[in-house]
């Protein structure tokens, strides 16, 4: 009867076991140009940018990636990206750049990336693709 109840409550465990639910990315999700759109803040009003600002990032498929501000180039090095989760189809993450290093939490869904987050006060830009 021990044998029956201790296979039991390893089946009940194997079962109740979570299986590994990595948030999968898709091959060039962040791959193109992004225009600034709005840059937000828990301090301030949310500042919208007009199209053809200039500040833009370009994310390449090889992992590299360069800033522009005011159409002239700011940054320039190579990008990670982590997914960590997603709701309603929008990923999160944390993003990780070099030259100088920046790490960052990020939100991407369809044609909006958003790096930071001004939840806790912290500035956060939402980009639009453009290409």
């Amino acid at each position: 009867m021990k044998n029956y109840l201790f296979i039991l409550a390893l089946i009940i465990t194997l079962s109740a076991c979570k299986k590994d639910n990595a948030i999968k990315s898709t091959p060039g999700e962040v791959v193109g140009t992004w225009e600034l759109k709005t840059y937000m803040t828990g301090w301030i009003q949310p500042q919208s940018y007009n199209p053809g600002n200039g500040d833009r990032y370009i994310f390449r498929s090889d992992k590299t990636y360069t800033k522009y501000l005011n159409n002239k180039v700011e940054k320039q090095g190579t990008y990670t990206l982590s997914f960590t989760s997603e709701q309603e189809g929008t990923k999160f993450g944390k993003i990780v750049l070099t030259n100088p290093d920046y790490a960052d939490v990020f939100s991407i869904k369809e044609n909006t990336f958003i790096i930071g987050t001004s939840a806790a006060d912290g500035p956060s830009w939402e980009y639009t693709r453009i290409k």
